[in-house]
């Protein structure tokens, strides 16, 4: 289950008024426009097109992705020894990051990190991008009924909910440290409103 982070759920609710908007293209079968795909421009202020220059280079759809990765930034490959002889370009070994993307030449690790620093694991990303996290489900009422994961309105409807969740969860932690009703639902509100901002400054 995610961590429930006040950057998180401010990430949650922003995705989902982004989505509102009639001019947002959302498309499932696209990896810039689909469920996680728009949570990553939230999250990373990447544009569509990066982000589908990246997802492209690698294997699987996010959840695969998320899983093979290790959330961390890759060692950098073994450099091979030429000893006292230069370097030619010509048959020179060069090093291919598939993970890079050539329009920017950042790895795909930057969007697992910044998902992970954010309190996603990788089943939260796969269970985003199939709306089937069974407590977010129950929440909604559709445990047992059919809600299709590639429809708008339901993708904005299971976002907003999740954040919900999230906030109630992080006003629990607060208040089993003995903090009053009022006073923790004031600290939860500041410290998401806070985060809220941070999220329009990457947008800037």
């Amino acid at each position: 289950m995610a961590s429930s982070t006040p950057y998180l759920v401010s990430a949650l609710r922003q995705t989902a008024k982004n989505l509102e908007k009639p001019d947002v293209t959302y498309r499932w079968s696209s990896f810039a426009n689909c469920n996680c795909g728009h949570l990553i421009q939230t999250v990373t202020g990447m544009d569509a097109s990066e982000i589908q220059s990246k997802a492209m280079m690698q294997e699987g759809d996010w959840g695969k992705q998320a899983n093979a990765n290790v959330h961390q930034p890759r060692l950098s490959p073994p450099q091979p020894d030429f000893g006292d002889r230069p370097a030619l370009d010509e048959g020179a070994w060069e090093p291919e990051d598939v993970g890079a993307c050539q329009v920017s030449g950042a790895s795909m690790d930057f969007v697992f990190y910044s998902l992970n620093r954010m309190g996603l694991k990788a089943t939260d990303i796969k269970q985003l991008e199939r709306l089937s996290d069974p407590e977010v489900r129950r929440r909604l009422g559709t445990e047992n009924v059919y809600f299709p994961h590639h429809v708008r309105e339901n993708v904005i409807r299971y976002l907003a909910e999740w954040a919900d969740m999230l906030e109630e969860d992080l006003e629990s932690n607060l208040g089993d440290e003995g903090r009053g009703d009022s006073l923790t639902k004031n600290a939860v509100f500041e410290d998401t409103k806070e985060s809220s901002r941070k999220i329009v400054l990457i947008h800037q």
